[in-house]
């Protein structure tokens, strides 16, 4: 199999190219920005900048909240809430999209959450029809259902934002996720933040976004402005530290067995969706952004790959059975 030299990611990637070297675009790309991503002195400045415009508006707006953040359950949503209260002394909303996958550690997690970090909270929940359609949809077109919890999520932190007169909207997603398929600057964080939901949603989607703007099929709320940026992209911690911060600051439960996405009792199936489609796991860029960071080895990233694909090369038949219930219109 044809791998980038360097990162190790196959050749079937996509929007990969290979140069005569053998080294990939997104390689060539993290090689040319290389000293901005890794000044973690510039970032947090840059951090603290966003914060202090985001707390200027808000005011001006008279807004009860200078920021809203989505609350899974998980680590990172969790941790990013913690230090935005208590670091960077930000008057949070918190928010939980209910996408029906949510499982009972997932739930736990949350109101222990909200409990000991003293934030006020919404749950979204969507039409079931509506979240049916979309999965269902999705699954039959594109072999895959993580983009409409992606558009589902962010679509609602832009309403609950222009709602109550939010200026910043702060999500969880990593360094590997941000600059996975990057190979360029346009709505890549540090370089670009994003202030509208298409703006945002055109780094999971490309060019698909600007193709699909104006009809019906997708609402980008084009008179909604907020200012979106991830907050990893602009600190360094591994997910071990995050662990380990929350178990001592609000008593965090971690997942049984090490289980990734124990908030989500159908990633198992977003997996075998991405062997599927693709012949890689979900993980793929991300652990090789890591790879790039040097947090990684290609040899340990692979070893971690191949782990993924004998775990979900073959799917409990209860879980894809109850799957297929949950979005069969």
């Amino acid at each position: 199999m044809t791998q980038c030299i360097k990162c190790g990611l196959p050749a079937s990637y996509q929007g990969i190219s290979l140069n005569a070297q053998g080294v990939c675009n997104f390689c060539s790309f993290f090689e040319e920005e290389k000293e901005r991503l890794l000044d973690e002195e510039a970032l947090e400045e840059q951090f603290q900048g966003i914060i202090r415009r985001a707390k200027e508006e808000a005011a001006a707006r008279n807004a009860k909240y200078d920021c809203l953040v989505g609350l899974s359950g998980g680590k990172d949503s969790t941790y990013i809430i913690y230090q935005l209260k208590h670091t960077y002394g930000m008057r949070v909303l918190a928010f939980t999209l209910d996408n029906g996958f949510s499982t009972e550690y997932g739930r736990k997690n949350i109101e222990n959450a909200l409990a000991k970090l003293d934030v006020d909270h919404i749950r979204i929940a969507v039409n079931e029809t509506q979240l049916r359609t979309l999965y269902s949809k999705s699954v039959k077109l594109l072999h895959n259902f993580c983009s409409v919890c992606f558009h589902l999520m962010h679509y609602y932190s832009f309403q609950i934002a222009a709602w109550n007169q939010i200026p910043l909207i702060v999500n969880g997603r990593t360094k590997g996720q941000i600059l996975q398929s990057a190979a360029g600057k346009r709505g890549i964080e540090p370089f670009e933040a994003s202030h509208s939901l298409k703006e945002f949603e055109y780094q999971m989607f490309g060019k698909l976004v600007d193709k699909l703007d104006g009809y019906s099929c997708l609402d980008l709320l084009p008179d909604v402005n907020a200012e979106a940026v991830s907050y990893f992209a602009y600190h360094d911690i591994s997910e071990e530290e995050t662990m380990e911060f929350l178990e001592e600051k609000i008593g965090w439960t971690r997942p049984e067995n090490k289980v990734k996405h124990a908030d989500c009792w159908a990633h198992a199936m977003a997996e075998k969706m991405s062997l599927e489609k693709h012949g890689y796991p979900i993980r793929t860029g991300e652990l090789a952004v890591l790879v790039r960071y040097g947090k990684l080895s290609r040899e340990e990233a692979e070893t971690i790959l191949q782990e993924d694909r004998e775990q979900f090369s073959e799917i409990a038949p209860e879980i894809r059975e109850r799957f297929e219930n949950r979005i069969r219109l």
